[in-house]
């Protein structure tokens, strides 16, 4: 689809939002101590002709390979359900990079198929429901040569107190937005604990599983003290992921306060603006002192 429904998808492209992806990537490869991208070691034993770069979003992860390969050895493409977050024709075109608009639920064009020595998707949890994530694997799955790798990052959808924070200092908020996340997440269908299922959701749909990283991503003041995978400081981004998840919930909230679902710390139905507004604040206020932990994972996976 090149112009998706508003009710499913929280995120919009344009400049801001390329440079908050841009950013988003840069501090959860630091969460996982992920340096530039090697391809899992193939591209130096020649094996790796055509990598794809699927939700690119504002080809961050596509631009990061781009840099650590030679552009005559190696085809780079990417695409995504609208070009809006993509960088400028110059730039993409500076990269060596084709990209195109697909909607990963719907089969890709007949000629890719078998075609891909790599595939890279990432940060499809608000985007895709349970059935579409069915959808969206076989199609992945056919554009994969036989022995080809899909590398997956996703993320939970429930929010955690800071490693260091005392879990009652946080009893009068997090729980209740947590309650709104998974009433969103069945409300519109989306998966809410990727990290638990996605490995044998990819079973399922013939991968292999050749490596997983399960770890936390710290949003806003959890980030001064947690650690990456291997205990590197994530300190320095705060502020950035403190907006990113305030984003979030904001957005959540919108789609709950229209859904119907939303509710205060009491379990009473919030159904005016104003209320809204006034719960919103108080979620705000206990983020902006604690910050929160998302669980992240990031899967190396092989077709079958």
């Amino acid at each position: 689809m090149s112009s998706p429904p508003d009710d499913q998808y929280l995120f919009r492209g344009n400049e801001t939002e390329r440079h908050r992806l841009d950013n988003q990537y840069r501090v959860i490869q630091k969460c996982f101590d992920k340096g530039p991208v090697t391809l899992s070691g193939s591209l130096h034993e020649g094996r790796v002709n055509k990598v794809l770069d699927i939700a690119a979003g504002s080809l961050a992860w596509t631009m990061d390979v781009a840099r650590s390969v030679e552009p005559s050895k190696v085809e780079l493409y990417a695409c995504d359900i609208s070009s809006d977050s993509f960088p400028h024709k110059s730039v993409i075109d500076m990269f060596g990079i084709t990209t195109f608009i697909h909607d990963v639920t719907k089969p890709f064009p007949e000629g890719m198929r078998g075609q891909f020595d790599v595939v890279n998707m990432r940060l499809l949890l608000y985007a895709l429901t349970e059935g579409e994530w069915k959808l969206a694997l076989k199609n992945v799955h056919d554009v994969i040569k036989p022995g080809g790798h899909l590398y997956l990052f996703e993320f939970d959808a429930p929010w955690y107190p800071g490693e260091d924070v005392n879990p009652n200092a946080v009893a009068s908020w997090l729980p209740t937005l947590n309650k709104i996340l998974d009433k969103h997440a069945k409300a519109v269908g989306y998966i809410d604990n990727l990290t638990e299922r996605l490995p044998k959701i990819l079973r399922d749909n013939s991968f292999t599983i050749k490596d997983q990283l399960v770890g936390p991503v710290p949003f806003g003041m959890a980030g001064k003290t947690c650690r990456s995978i291997n205990g590197a400081s994530l300190a320095g981004d705060e502020d950035f992921m403190g907006g990113v998840t305030k984003l979030i919930l904001r957005r959540v909230m919108i789609r709950a306060l229209a859904g119907g679902y939303l509710e205060d710390e009491d379990g009473n139905p919030v159904t005016t603006e104003e209320g809204h507004l006034q719960l919103l604040e108080r979620f705000v206020k206990g983020f902006d002192v604690y910050g929160v932990l998302f669980k992240g994972i990031h899967v190396t996976a092989v077709r079958n």
